[in-house]
């Protein structure tokens, strides 16, 4: 559920133990906040229908916030990773990317601490086209 920034106090009050919330401004103002991941549809949905494009990000840990640099991006991108290794335990993560100049700039950030652990760069090839909300400029691909 997509929340304003009155209902997402209450709900980071009563937020469960690892629970990550995503913070967006989209261009015409509109903020919201979500921590179903699902929802990064319904934000899509609405910069698809209204011409709009994300003009801040951010994830939020209880009171740690980081903000992703999406200035001048062509697109965000944003998905739900697990990584494994045999033996240890899996580790879940939000990546996070930026388009700009074809190349998409990814970071995986460490759920719920939110730490940077993996920075890499992708093709657009490489991404989920679903997970990428383009602005005007990225629309003309």
């Amino acid at each position: 559920m997509l929340l304003n920034k009155n209902d997402f106090k209450q709900a980071l009050r009563n937020a469960a133990e690892r629970e990550v919330f995503v913070h967006t401004i989209l261009s015409s103002g509109g903020e919201f906040y979500f921590s179903d991941y699902e929802d990064w549809f319904s934000i899509k949905s609405m910069c698809e229908d209204s011409n709009l494009s994300i003009a801040k990000f951010e994830l939020q840990f209880r009171s740690h916030v980081e903000p992703c640099d999406v200035d001048n991006a062509e697109a965000v991108y944003f998905v739900r990773s697990v990584m494994g290794q045999v033996g240890q335990k899996s580790k879940e993560y939000f990546t996070v990317g930026v388009l700009k100049d074809d190349i998409v700039y990814k970071k995986m950030w460490l759920k719920p601490e939110l730490i940077v652990e993996k920075e890499y760069k992708d093709t657009i090839e490489g991404c989920f086209e679903k997970a990428m909300i383009y602005n005007d400029k990225g629309k003309n691909r």
